[in-house]
């Protein structure tokens, strides 16, 4: 397949070359308080700090707190008082309780240690998923150092292992269809990114791994219902449809609207009301669905179908923020290195370099009033479409045997 120019190349490097520098020195003078080369961070890994105090929380004996925004920031504010600037206000576990299975053994550790812990070993696996999907040394180190990583950084997120878990069973579906569908199945943990992921199986008729999949969100769930109790369950189902109230929706809102990257946020930013919002944000969604059911039902594997899936996430949930762009970063990068035979539409260059800078741009643009994020990953999603339409029309094939 025909790969981009040397002078292209080129120029790729210096740019990421150049941001990736930045956003290390941004990381590392943040962490140790030594300057302020960019946005001010008043917290560090607050995520982190909810997803350590959910498992100390069980430690404790304490696992009615977890699901109690409440009691569980208190709690918070109680173990990490040292490290806090500020009493947190509404630091709420919004997660199900398959993802409190995987954070026990961080529990164990302390907080410092947990979270070096945690990001060094969800970037590894990365590494290995990256590797698995083509993507060479320089191009890994790019997505590592890319400004969508440093906020999976600073905030303490699992936006690696969401990565790792997406396209290492996206990979695998072809020639390991069990193993694909059991990574897959993992990303449960996370429902704003992995809700497509069923449908895409459906859709191109995977059934063993679809099988594999749902098999493993299913046993996920009985383990967490079993450690946890039927009473953890009904308190998740509670908290989650709380979080879906207006109350609820505009806190969040009001706390993180300029890490926001959905078309709800956006339509928000713009001033329109609650309906008109929702309304456009319904309507992405629908068009999510579509891209994938056609991208999946009609063509077979591709980095432009993975795009599409990846794209569609972005569109299909009101909740994603500015660290979860980071699962675009691996799809960008495969259609810069492997463009179409024609080569490079005028739009993919700019396009790329915006994607790459989206992440940390949205902040200030979000800031400003001008929520730019769902333009460029429609843009994005676009872009991977029409590559796709122009492949080769190419029969899928039967699903292959179980390994």
């Amino acid at each position: 397949m025909r790969g981009p120019s040397a002078a292209d190349l080129r120029l790729a490097a210096l740019f990421c070359g150049v941001v990736g520098l930045y956003d290390v020195a941004y990381v590392v003078t943040t962490i140790t308080g030594t300057a302020m080369l960019g946005h001010r961070v008043d917290v560090l890994f607050p995520d982190f700090l909810v997803f350590h105090s959910a498992a100390r929380a069980f430690f404790e004996s304490r696992l009615d707190i977890v699901y109690d925004t409440a009691a569980l920031t208190h709690l918070q504010n109680t173990l990490y008082a040292g490290r806090l600037p500020f009493e947190l206000g509404f630091r709420p576990f919004l997660y199900p309780p398959v993802w409190l299975l995987a954070l026990l053994p961080f529990g164990l550790l302390p907080v410092d240690w947990a979270i070096a812990t945690f990001l060094m070993a969800t970037a590894a696996a990365l590494v290995v998923a990256l590797r698995r999907i083509g993507l060479r040394s320089g191009a890994i180190l790019a997505i590592l150092s890319a400004p969508a990583a440093v906020w999976v950084v600073l905030a303490g997120q699992n936006t690696f292992l969401s990565a790792t878990l997406l396209y290492g069973g996206l990979a695998l579906l072809d020639r390991r269809p069990v193993l694909a569908g059991l990574l897959l199945g993992l990303l449960a943990y996370k429902p704003q990114v992995w809700l497509l992921v069923p449908l895409a199986l459906l859709a191109a008729r995977l059934w063993w791994a679809l099988l594999a999949l749902v098999a493993t969100a299913a046993v996920l769930s009985l383990a967490s219902l079993l450690l946890f109790g039927a009473d953890f369950w009904l308190s998740f189902v509670a908290a989650a449809q709380q979080a879906g109230t207006g109350t609820a929706a505009a806190e969040m809102f009001a706390r993180v609207q300029v890490h926001m990257t959905t078309i709800l946020a956006a339509a928000k930013i713009l001033g329109l009301g609650d309906g008109p919002a929702m309304a456009l944000q319904l309507g992405g969604a629908v068009l999510a669905v579509a891209a994938v059911i056609w991208a999946f039902g009609w063509h077979s594997s591709s980095n432009e179908r993975t795009a599409v899936l990846v794209t569609a996430t972005f569109l299909v949930s009101p909740y994603t923020l500015n660290y979860d762009l980071l699962l675009l970063m691996p799809a960008a990068a495969l259609l810069f290195l492997q463009p179409s035979p024609a080569g490079y539409r005028a739009i993919e260059r700019p396009l790329y370099v915006l994607v790459w800078l989206i992440p940390t741009l949205c902040v200030d643009f979000n800031e400003h009033g001008v929520p730019l994020a769902p333009l460029v990953i429609l843009l994005f999603g676009a872009l991977a479409c029409r590559r796709l339409a122009a492949l080769p029309k190419v029969e899928l094939p039967a699903p292959a045997a179980t390994r």
